[in-house]
């Protein structure tokens, strides 16, 4: 039993999946190890960052373990805390840390572990970790000068209690880093592909949409993100991205960032039509996006309208595509099969000086049919997400999962044959199975 009055973190835990779930219907499609493990980390990471909005408990924990948040503190606690009222103690519990017997103690990070990890708690505990480990980086870059003068450059503090200035001054940067952080994590959601996600795809979500809105990154967080899930072996099937179309060249900054539009692949002509088609549909979404921004208080008129213009839009994409086929090929669609506008949301992206960026945000999705060499078949789903900004009325991103993708196709048919062989596996990721979070929630600890 849990008393929600006294567990907000876990409210906040199972109010995050319903929201996910709503708002992104295709991350809970089991087509790889890390779907449904990255719905199950996002909302353990805003449960475990929204504690850090309690000014009077984090000044007393930060004076407790004299500013240094690697010890057990409000985390180490929180996480065993909240392991137990959920009823699956270990993943969540061991995200961080664990006592072993002489003190609470971190993990050190091991790359191998995400590798051989595959059920969707202790897979997600792995991302977890590695958001919580880029915190405590951008903590103390942004705590490094306080130190500095607290302890006369030494960066030892000495013995004792720490300054109650000192306490509530480190206390105001672990909020903001908090906040920082948590912000990152949402707005990267919208900087996705529409299915088939992975944590390496939700680090390059991370960098891209961070970017976009802080172009100086003075307290690094972007390496600090990059460097976390280094450590903990969060990387792609391989730098020439057998399974992506948009592969990394290297594992940096500035590398790792989504890339714009493919103007190289196309010669003038063409390219110069696929401009004249985004402008286009860029008009259109300003449309949306000027009658939208009246209507957020009324959920209900804003849900028709926004349904009214998912077909006008759809249509208009079905006419630019059969004018101008390399117009689909740009957006990641395969002309041969039908395809849907699954999301149309209007964003308002605000800077930290206040600068406020609206955007539109579009995922196409469309599936196929696909069958293994064992003579099964598997609905193949891909698509594309496209970040179109309503000022410069251009698209900055087209975020792409294609159904042609053979490498991709031959993943997802490997993945869903060994869920049907393993009983236990098929509890989680079967495609039939209606409520997965529920199969996940049932069990006390899945690793």
């Amino acid at each position: 039993r849990v008393y929600s009055c006294l567990s907000h973190d876990i409210v906040a835990h199972e109010t995050t999946h319903a929201v996910l779930d709503g708002m992104y219907r295709r991350f809970n499609e089991p087509t790889n190890k890390d779907v449904l493990a990255l719905h199950e980390a996002f909302a353990d990471i805003v449960a475990l960052l929204q504690h850090f909005t309690l000014p009077e408990l984090l000044e007393h924990e930060i004076a407790k373990t004299r500013g240094n948040l690697e010890t057990e503190s409000i985390l180490g606690s929180l996480a065993i805390q909240f392991g137990h009222a959920t009823g699956r103690g270990g993943a969540l519990r061991d995200a961080i840390g664990r006592n072993d017997g002489t003190g609470w103690k971190r993990h050190v990070p091991d790359p191998r572990q995400y590798d051989k990890t595959t059920t969707p708690h202790a897979r997600g505990a792995i991302l977890v970790a590695a958001v919580f480990d880029a915190f405590l980086a951008i903590y103390q870059a942004r705590t490094a000068d306080l130190v500095r003068l607290a302890t006369g450059g030494t960066g030892v503090l000495p013995n004792g209690a720490l300054h109650p200035d000192l306490v509530r001054r480190l206390a105001d940067e672990a909020t903001k880093s908090a906040s920082h952080v948590l912000n990152m994590a949402i707005r990267a959601l919208d900087y996705l592909p529409p299915v088939d996600v992975t944590f390496f795809e939700y680090l390059r979500a991370l960098i891209t949409a961070d970017f976009d809105l802080v172009r100086d990154d003075t307290f690094n967080y972007r390496v600090a993100f990059v460097e976390a899930f280094r450590r903990r072996g969060i990387h792609p099937e391989s730098l020439s991205g057998s399974a992506a179309d948009d592969p990394p060249r290297t594992l940096s900054v500035e590398t790792l960032r989504w890339q714009g539009l493919e103007q190289e692949r196309f010669d003038d002509e063409k390219w110069q039509r696929i401009r004249r088609l985004y402008k286009e549909v860029c008009s259109q979404l300003r449309v949306y996006a000027d009658a939208a921004v009246y209507l957020l208080r009324d959920r209900g008129e804003l849900f028709r309208v926004t349904e009214q213009h998912r077909r006008r839009l759809r249509n208009q994409l079905v006419a630019a595509f059969k004018a101008a086929p390399e117009f689909a090929e740009q957006l990641g669609i395969e002309t041969g099969s039908p395809f849907e506008v699954e999301e149309l949301r209007r964003v308002t992206r605000i800077s930290p000086d206040g600068r406020q960026s609206p955007q539109a945000v579009v995922s196409l999705t469309q599936s196929k049919t696909i069958r293994s060499d064992g003579g099964s078949s598997y609905l193949f789903a891909g698509g594309s997400t496209l970040i179109v900004d309503l000022v410069k009325n251009d698209v900055l991103y087209s975020i792409r999962k294609r159904i042609t993708n053979e490498q991709r196709q031959q993943r997802t048919v490997d993945f869903v044959h060994s869920t049907e062989v393993d009983p236990l596996r098929a509890l989680f990721f079967s495609p039939t199975r209606r409520e997965p979070f529920a199969a996940l929630h049932s069990l006390f600890d899945d690793r």
